[in-house]
């Protein structure tokens, strides 16, 4: 007989048996450490992966809300892993064969099962237990509240009966009996006074229940209630019920169809103000149906079945191809790229994937939008007292336009554009606003930074940090020649700036401050030409605009400036640098590097990054590169031309006093013509002494070009004793007037003591604080002091400079910080700032010298030096192979180490050498003025 087959295992076996199985497998992973290991090292990417998903948060990242879901779960399964716990089960250490070991966790489950059952029924008696004793007492209660002091309610029956047992009450049950008399016949009364069925329903309702129920009155022929009007009335409610019509329709099925005829394909919404419809004080516009409503709706049963993809699509789309166009002038062929809207048919299933595959780029985009969003509003509200953010954009060409034109001028090209660039500029307390017109419409980096100019000029001397913020179209803002101008000309225009950002907004990103104040200068307009008036120049449109728009502030751009800024670029095309993923920069981080006089040079380096970073410090968040730029350096053969010069205004016509420097100025040329400055006695240089002139000491420069005389201020850095020639660095004028200057520190050059013409006063310099203790000759006293006091080896620590500061202050009667008189020392601050306003003066490291030393190296002590040498040499005829210069020198065994790279803020950096302590050998070494030597050792 061929053997029976086994029955069909269930689904609940099938369950079971796995579970043995994973249990095995886990039991075995256990005895083996090495796969232990690895199992769980999955487990950690895996829990690794969820949680930078955000599948898995912890405690600290989670909300209030979050928080208890989270615990509630953590509740329930704690509770419900306790309530199936059993017995733990011990793996045997030696496995035996499989079906040994199948047994046993048969065993082992059965075991674990079976106390469970146990434990679920104790669980159960003890609730039906508190069960019953909460009824128990719940029935004590209900029977003190019907017996009260003792008596039991009695029914109306035994009530009656009692009462007529005793004479004495038989006066009560006549009583009674009247009022049951009385009330019967006034309700038979009162329903012959009823009119309607729904009024006779309720007073039967009324006068019904259990206890005419219990003793059945509607026997009696007197009585009021009949057993067929209780009958009718015994399942109708006390209240009149109202008949309601149940919809037909359910509420999401007509949310559907309306939302089907408002879709822009069905419909289209009325244009006019009053073509608008309110119900329910709901006001919507009225749409016009498309098409007619057998067709809509034959479109809505396809559009709402079961998903079919044989049923093609069509969509329209739009393509980038290429076309041959031929050009009449030059008769050739011509490849060109047009935009064209194509109709594409494709598979549902086709168009849902398409859809898939491009939604990580547009999800990217969407939160580039609010990435950047967020960390500009961030940016403004975040603002110091130090910085600002300028918010800018190009507005629509505006065409001028007159009240009243003729048909020509209209329709033609006869119409003059203006170029609008609107500014917004935010500081920490305040904003401003300003449009920049031009005549010129290219949107070039070289028109932008023209541009910009003007409102770099209104910016607060104290600003040392800047914020661009902008759209990133790449023919404007976000390209390699705005990266370059950005980096070589941004510490020219504002001195005074230490850093800078670029941020770029995301394509697609709204309207922004900037586009309203375009709309509003535009607006304002417009609104001129509407009441007569004609805006048909550059001039009458500002003009206009300043009128109606007062908190606007207006600038002029000269064609001929944006067109010169062009040029310049174009001189400076080999220097420009591409970046690739120039579309994917949000943000342009750079700082000025600044030389030892803490002048600005320009920006080494730009730091691209995909989104916007809110460090202050260089971070590595969302890097994508570097770009490093080489500072340019001027020479001293740019001081020989006679066009390029920045400084164009004759020393003659700046004014002169005290108080204010002349400018670094170019003079008029020297041909047979006296000079404005004949007159002037001028120094003469042959008969000055070398010590005439001192380190920071501010003079007068001339340079001699063919018949051409040039005058440059400068500043002294270093004089040279034995050449006569001073290494000074020129001053270059930062207005119309000559008031105010700067040090330019590439433009150093050594000149000659005929080239000096006469010292100057201290000049106003930019980048010094308005408001300080000492004024500039009390200050260029105080560090000619200081420098002597160095000079004479006794020179000053920085605290004991500070408290010769406070007790000057306090001999002048100076106003000074409550600080110097609690310290009675002035600041830090104030030193650093001293030291930077006079960068002749540094902190060095004196060497030590005896007082033997500096006390015996006099004038006397090295003639009669040289005396006895020449003494000497006479008399014995010497020569230089005769003559040794001999000196010696203490040198370790043990060197010590050079400086290497290590952590930051590590207490004790170690360098390997053969000892700690090295033996000092002494070395002599003699030599003679041929060359020869000798030398000798010591330990």
């Amino acid at each position: 007989m061929p053997p029976k087959k086994k029955p069909p295992k269930t689904r609940e076996e099938i369950l079971e048996q796995k579970r043995i199985a994973e249990q095995l497998r886990y039991q075995r992973l256990k005895n083996d450490p090495q796969k232990l290991e690895e199992m769980k090292e999955k487990e950690r990417l895996k829990y690794q992966k969820k949680k930078e998903k955000g599948s898995i948060k912890l405690v600290k990242d989670m909300s209030r809300r979050e928080h208890r879901a989270a615990k509630k779960t953590w509740k329930e399964r704690c509770t419900k892993y306790h309530s199936t716990t059993g017995p733990t089960l011990e793996c045997p250490a030696p496995l035996r064969s499989s079906e040994n070991a199948l047994v046993e966790a048969r065993k082992k489950q059965a075991r674990k099962k079976r106390a469970k059952i146990l434990k679920d029924k104790d669980n159960k008696i003890q609730q039906y237990k508190q069960k019953l004793e909460k009824y128990k007492k719940r029935l004590q209660r209900l029977e003190q509240k019907l017996n009260k002091n003792g008596k039991k309610d009695e029914t109306p029956n035994t009530k009656l009966t009692r009462m007529c047992v005793t004479p004495s009450t038989r006066k009560d049950v006549v009583k009674k009996a009247l009022f049951g008399e009385v009330l019967n016949k006034q309700l038979k009364e009162n329903y012959a006074g009823l009119q309607t069925q729904k009024e006779k329903h309720i007073f039967g309702k009324v006068i019904s229940g259990e206890l005419v129920e219990k003793y059945k009155l509607w026997r009696s022929q007197e009585s009021v209630v009949s057993y067929k009007r209780l009958q009718k009335i015994k399942n109708l409610s006390l209240l009149p019920t109202t008949r309601t019509r149940l919809p037909l329709i359910a509420s999401e099925h007509m949310k559907i169809v309306q939302n089907f005829y408002e879709n822009d394909d069905n419909s289209r919404i009325g244009a006019g103000k009053r073509e608008c419809v309110t119900k329910n004080r709901v006001n919507k516009q009225k749409r016009y149906l498309l098409d007619t409503l057998t067709n809509l709706y034959q479109k809505f049963k396809s559009n709402h079945s079961e998903f079919d993809d044989s049923k093609p699509i069509v969509y329209k789309k739009w393509i980038a191809e290429k076309q041959d166009y031929k050009d009449p002038k030059l008769n050739k062929v011509r490849s060109i790229t047009k935009y064209v809207k194509k109709k594409i048919t494709v598979s549902p299933r086709e168009l849902i994937q398409e859809l898939h595959d491009e939604l990580d780029a547009y999800y990217n985009h969407e939160r580039n939008i609010f990435h950047q969003y967020t960390a500009i509003k961030e940016l403004k509200e975040n603002l110091n007292d130090n910085e600002v953010v300028i918010l800018m954009d190009f507005s629509e060409n505006y065409c001028t336009k007159y009240s009243e034109e003729i048909q020509a001028y209209h329709f033609g090209g006869s119409r003059l554009q203006l170029s609008l660039h609107t500014v917004v500029v935010y500081t920490k307390n305040a904003l401003k606003s300003y449009c920049t017109v031009s005549q010129n419409t290219t949107h070039s980096p070289a028109a932008i930074w023209e541009h910009l100019k003007p409102i770099f000029r209104t910016l607060p001397s104290h600003i040392t940090g800047i914020h661009f913020v902008s759209d990133g179209p790449v023919t404007q803002y976000r390209n390699k020649t705005m990266f370059h101008i950005l980096a070589s000309r941004l510490h020219v225009e504002v001195p005074n700036v230490e850093k800078f950002s670029w941020n770029f907004s995301e394509s697609d990103h709204g309207k922004s401050a900037a586009d309203g104040i375009g709309a509003t200068c535009k607006r304002s307009a417009d609104a001129v030409v509407a009441a007569g008036g004609d805006i048909d120049s550059l001039e009458s449109f500002i003009d206009s605009v300043r009128q109606r728009c007062p908190s606007i502030t207006l600038f002029t751009v000269d064609d001929d400036a944006i067109k010169k800024m062009a040029i310049d670029i174009l001189k400076d095309a080999k220097k420009l640098k591409s970046f690739y993923g120039t579309l994917k920069i949000h943000q342009i981080k750079g700082k000025i590097s600044r030389s030892p006089l803490g002048l600005p040079q320009g920006t080494a380096k730009l730091i691209m990054k995909s989104l916007s970073c809110p460090c202050e410090e260089e971070c590595q968040h969302f890097n994508l590169g570097v770009m490093n730029y080489e500072v340019a350096k001027l020479h001293v053969e740019d001081f020989y031309t006679d066009s390029d010069s920045e400084d164009e205004i004759p020393l003659a016509q700046i004014p002169r006093n005290n108080d204010c420097i002349t400018q670094t100025v170019l003079l008029r040329p020297i041909e047979n013509t006296k000079t404005d400055l004949e007159n002037t006695a001028e120094p003469s240089t042959s008969g000055l002494q070398q010590t005439y002139y001192n380190s920071g000491d501010y003079v007068l420069v001339k340079f001699t070009v063919g018949n051409r005389e040039y005058r440059y201020a400068a500043v002294v850095n270093k004089v040279d004793d034995e050449d006569g020639e001073l290494t000074v660095t020129f001053l270059k004028i930062c207005d119309n007037k000559g008031y105010t200057f700067r040090i330019d520190e590439n433009d150093m050059f050594d000149v000659g003591f005929d080239q000096i013409l006469e010292k100057l006063p201290v000049p106003n310099l930019i980048g010094y604080p308005e408001k300080t203790v000492f004024t500039a000759s009390e200050e260029k006293v105080l560090c000619d002091y200081l420098l002597n006091c160095a000079a004479a080896n006794f020179g000053l620590r920085t605290k004991e400079a500070r408290t010769f500061a406070y007790s000057l202050a306090v001999k002048y009667n100076k106003k000074i910080p409550s600080s110097w008189t609690e310290h009675e020392m002035a600041g830090e601050v104030w030193l650093r700032s001293f030291m930077k306003r006079h960068p002749v003066v540094s902190l060095r490291l004196p060497q030590p010298t005896s007082i033997a030393r500096a006390t015996s190296f006099n004038r006397t002590n090295v003639q009669l030096f040289f005396q006895n040498y020449t003494s000497v040499v006479d008399k014995y005829k010497l020569q230089a192979k005769d003559i040794w210069n001999v000196d010696e020198s203490g040198i370790t065994t043990v060197q010590k180490p050079d400086r290497v790279i290590a952590r930051r803020g590590q207490k004790q950096v170690s360098a390997m050498t053969s000892a700690e302590r090295g033996t000092l050998v002494t070395i002599a070494l003699a030599g003679n003025a041929l060359g020869n030597h000798i030398v000798l050792y010591r330990d």
